[in-house]
């Protein structure tokens, strides 16, 4: 009977039940089309900067593309359309020959010397000792000198009469060295002073796949009577090849566009010791005005970057998986 008295009661209080629940549904699908509509709003509002950013990248991108088909120069009134002109001329440039030869000398100088050298710093910030902390805070300090700065400072260091380097020679005994003004020590120089700058970037990528090796299998490894040696070299460096390869893929990529390393330091010289492609190309474009030359110089720097880059991701992810795959 109460359950009877309650039915009816509702009916009678709400005798427009069936227009309320249509005019519900009308509510909750115009509410369904506003929220359908926010959400397209929303999605191209957030869309917008990657659109004006992509476009930021692109368009200076194409337009020094084409000007390397050109013969742009900023003193001539007239720019003509000369194809491949200026990559015909380059590979036939002893210059150009050289600076090609300089920039590749120079990526492969870093890598030998920066990821044994980063490898040995992270293994002993991994070590631990009271001075951990100071060593891993205090590593990262070149890091926060901009490279041009380093690069001058280096420049006054390796002065061969007032520098401090040779100062320091003579004071133990030993004769005075021609750093950056002789041609056959001058891009040895420079990669020491790239390695001050940039080996801590190394130390501390290594350092951290150091420290991501299980604990579980070094303890499993030391059990089985496994030396330092011996854990190190067939545990940690197969699970670190990921990220020396990532090393790698920064430090190449870097490497093969420096400029504001060597600029500042030797100008490209002496005797062209030092022209890498990246300085030429400025040369070209600042120094001489010769845009169309300039931007072939450096579409074909940045042709070289891709390709070994690109190479190397593969090679990264390749062994990312396997390296997944043996622990």
């Amino acid at each position: 009977m109460t359950e009877l008295r309650l039915r009816h009661s509702f009916q009678h209080n709400f005798p427009y039940k069936p227009i309320l629940m249509i005019s519900n549904s009308k509510h909750s699908a115009r509410s369904l089309t506003a929220r359908l509509s926010d959400d397209k709003f929303q999605y191209y509002l957030m869309f917008l900067p990657a659109l004006i950013l992509l476009v930021g990248i692109m368009y200076p991108f194409i337009t020094g593309v084409y000007i390397s088909f050109t013969n742009e120069k900023l003193y001539l009134p007239t720019v003509e359309f000369i194809g491949f002109g200026n990559y015909v001329n380059l590979i036939s440039d002893r210059v150009f020959q050289q600076s090609v030869v300089t920039v590749i000398k120079y990526t492969l100088l870093v890598l030998v010397i920066q990821i044994p050298l980063g490898f040995a710093v992270a293994i002993l910030l991994d070590e631990t000792s009271p001075l951990q902390k100071f060593f891993r805070s205090s590593v990262v300090l070149p890091l926060l000198i901009p490279p041009i700065i380093a690069g001058l400072m280096w420049k006054t260091m390796m002065q061969p009469e007032a520098g401090v380097i040779n100062w320091a020679l003579q004071s133990i005994g030993l004769p005075a060295f021609s750093w950056l003004s002789n041609p056959k020590t001058a891009l040895f120089s420079i990669v020491i002073i790239d390695t001050w700058v940039f080996m801590p970037f190394a130390a501390l990528i290594l350092l951290a796949g150091l420290q991501s090796v299980s604990h579980e299998i070094i303890e499993a490894s030391k059990i089985d009577g496994a030396s330092t040696w011996q854990i190190l070299r067939f545990v940690k460096l197969p699970w670190m090849t990921p990220y020396i390869l990532l090393v790698m893929v920064f430090r190449v990529a870097d490497s093969l566009k420096t400029f504001e390393l060597i600029y500042p330091t030797t100008r490209g010289g002496p005797l062209n010791a030092t022209r890498v492609m990246h300085v030429l190309g400025y040369e070209e474009a600042f120094r001489w005005a010769n845009m169309g030359r300039a931007m072939a110089i450096i579409f074909m720097l940045w042709l070289i970057s891709y390709i070994v880059s690109n190479r190397l991701v593969k090679t990264w992810e390749k062994s990312s998986e396997e390296t997944k795959g043996e622990f």
